[in-house]
């Protein structure tokens, strides 16, 4: 019997009817440009940061969100468009990055980054190869 939540099942073995899973789409919250707040002299301003065509080398854009001393949900959106499109090494590099840079943040910056990052290293062993154990 599958289970219920809030009255409704949650599908038949695992798999929920077409209509409640076009509204789980994952990424959907990954906006196509993002603001960078950059103070120059007092004086705030932005740089916009293209989530859709995104820099081969993310270093440049560490560099400014790490002199930035930018909050967390900007590296951890940023290393989401890089999952998006499949470049799960950058997302990790930025993740990592991140870290460091807040390293003496909240707990709950750190776990977000972890978090994130263990999501990461789980979706990139879903695609890993699979070996037979033993001998062949």
């Amino acid at each position: 019997m599958a289970a219920l939540h809030n009255g409704h099942t949650n599908g038949v073995n695992g798999h929920a009817d077409e209509d409640a899973q076009a509204a789980f789409v994952r990424f959907s919250d990954i906006p196509p440009a993002m603001d960078i707040p950059v103070s120059s002299g007092g004086v705030e301003e932005a740089v916009e940061v293209d989530l859709e065509d995104l820099m081969e080398d993310p270093e440049e854009l560490c560099t400014l969100l790490e002199n930035e001393n930018v909050a967390r949900n900007y590296w951890v959106t940023i290393a989401l468009a890089y999952a998006k499109q499949q470049k799960l090494d950058h997302a990790v590099d930025i993740l990592t990055k991140g870290m460091g840079a807040h390293k003496n943040a909240r707990s709950e910056d750190k776990l977000a980054f972890l978090a994130c990052l263990c999501w990461i290293y789980l979706w990139q062993t879903r695609d890993a190869p699979r070996l037979k154990s033993g001998k062949q």
